[in-house]
């Protein structure tokens, strides 16, 4: 997930849930831990894995001014959702 598709996302969990993203940064270390590679190289075995690290990411790095666990959850969902129908 790159972190515009991830912005995205967060105003669209903002507008229905009534917060703001405070952490820009928050959201790209999210993205990047999604698509995380060294020398090419993924550095998740699959989606799940990927999502997984996403989430985490985003629990341990709040972007938004409240609700972020469920955010990081979304997030997760979504990048799931999307890795499924590809």
């Amino acid at each position: 997930m790159t972190a515009e598709q991830l912005l995205l996302l967060a105003h669209e969990f903002c507008i229905t849930h009534r917060t703001t993203v405070n952490n820009y940064a928050a959201l790209v270390a999210g993205a990047s831990a999604s698509t995380a590679r060294i020398e090419g190289i993924a550095i998740h075995a699959n989606a799940q894995e990927a999502a997984l690290a996403l989430e985490e990411c985003l629990r341990a790095f709040p972007a938004l001014s409240g609700r972020n666990q469920e955010f990081a959850a979304f997030c997760a969902e979504v990048f799931l959702h999307v890795a499924q129908t590809r």
